[in-house]
């Protein structure tokens, strides 16, 4: 039974939930680099720009975390990007998603276009995450699934569509709105156009759609990309009939139009993400989630059996005051209380140790996540 004095969400008073009893158990070794998929069970790819092409790196069922960093010794995905230090992108598995989680405080991370800190990968999807100007496609799909694009007859699309006209064709490829695309002609890209040296992506912002580079400079001579011969360095609206060039080829982009709405209405200027940060837990029996709300940076709370705790979790494995938690700007500093089974961060028994997004903390026999709130 958890429960928590203060903000919650998705938790009802003294709700119980079933625990795994495999929490203290040791992860299997990673595998970063497997030469057989299992059969039936989606694989982690991502693609990620070296010089002018991409390498593919691909993480099997064994991975549940997953570490960018600019480190090219202990990183996963070693990654280095001028004038910006301390890199920490983390990928936790959680059950059959993904966490993809900003752990630093650079500001860097966006994720399908929009800035965020954090996002989820579900089976059978795709992100683009931005780190900094640097593009990384995670794709969580079997082998061998694929999304084909079907061609229509040249028409008005369908409410909640956009379509992409090749100019002088007669057939469009329609796609819905409120989801994010890739024009390109690599492997990985959802709008393929062949021979080419550019990439862009279409994505969903506040009812609009909008178009960037991923790849490359926009205004390179080789391989342009514009709208309405504009550069998509940053993000740039797209109305019905506005002209995309992506390298040598030319699209129209049509949907329908909301007449009353001025076009300087549609400038990029997205909200800041939310900062506040939970202790996230997991019913491995149901799925069903339980995000515990943390105060603010400088406050301090604890966690245990006893129903005093601002983090109450009824389980005879767990001490009554089992452990502390204080605040900080994006991270916190756990201390063991001298629990009788122990507190543990990524499966080491701590005294004390910092938590930053993406960390799994176990008290006694209860596994959390510590990430942003959604």
């Amino acid at each position: 039974m958890i429960s928590i004095q203060g903000d919650q969400v998705n938790v009802s008073a003294k709700k119980t939930i079933d625990v795994t009893k495999e929490l203290n158990k040791k992860a299997p070794d990673p595998v970063t680099e497997p030469t057989t998929a299992i059969q039936n069970h989606p694989v982690l790819s991502c693609f990620y720009p070296v010089g002018s092409s991409w390498q593919k790196k691909e993480f099997m069922a064994g991975k549940s975390k997953i570490s960018i960093t600019e480190d090219p010794h202990n990183s996963d995905i070693p990654i280095g990007i001028p004038n910006v230090q301390n890199i920490s992108i983390s990928l936790q598995k959680l059950l059959s998603e993904w966490y993809v989680m900003e752990s630093s405080n650079s500001n860097i991370l966006s994720i399908n276009g929009i800035p965020g800190h954090q996002a989820i990968l579900k089976a059978g999807s795709k992100q683009l995450v931005f780190v900094d100007k640097t593009p990384l496609i995670f794709i969580y799909a079997r082998p061998g699934t694929a999304d084909t694009k079907t061609e229509h007859p040249s028409g008005k699309p369908e409410k909640g569509e956009f379509s992409l006209l090749f100019e002088q064709s007669t057939n469009e490829f329609r796609f819905k709105k409120d989801k994010h695309y890739i024009l390109g002609p690599s492997e990985f890209c959802d709008f393929k156009l062949q021979n080419e040296n550019a990439w862009a992506t279409i994505f969903q912002y506040r009812n609009c759609n909008y178009l960037r580079v991923i790849h490359g400079p926009a205004n390179s001579p080789e391989a342009p990309v514009t709208v309405d011969g504009i550069s998509a360095e940053t993000p740039l609206p797209l109305f019905d009939d506005s002209k995309i060039t992506v390298g040598k080829h030319v699209l129209f982009y049509h949907t329908e139009q909301d007449f009353n709405i001025a076009k300087h209405e549609f400038a990029f200027n997205p909200e800041h993400a939310s900062e506040k940060l939970c202790l996230l837990c997991i019913d491995e029996n149901t799925s069903e989630k339980y995000s515990f709300a943390l105060p603010p940076a400088g406050k301090a709370l604890y966690i245990g059996r006893d129903s005093h705790c601002e983090i109450h979790i009824d389980s005879k494995d767990v001490s009554r005051k089992h452990s502390q938690v204080i605040m900080y700007e994006r991270s916190a500093l756990v201390f063991d209380c001298y629990s009788t089974n122990g507190t543990f961060v990524n499966g080491e028994k701590i005294a004390k140790r910092m938590l930053h997004p993406g960390d799994m903390v176990t008290f006694g026999d209860t596994r959390f996540m510590f990430c942003y709130l959604d």
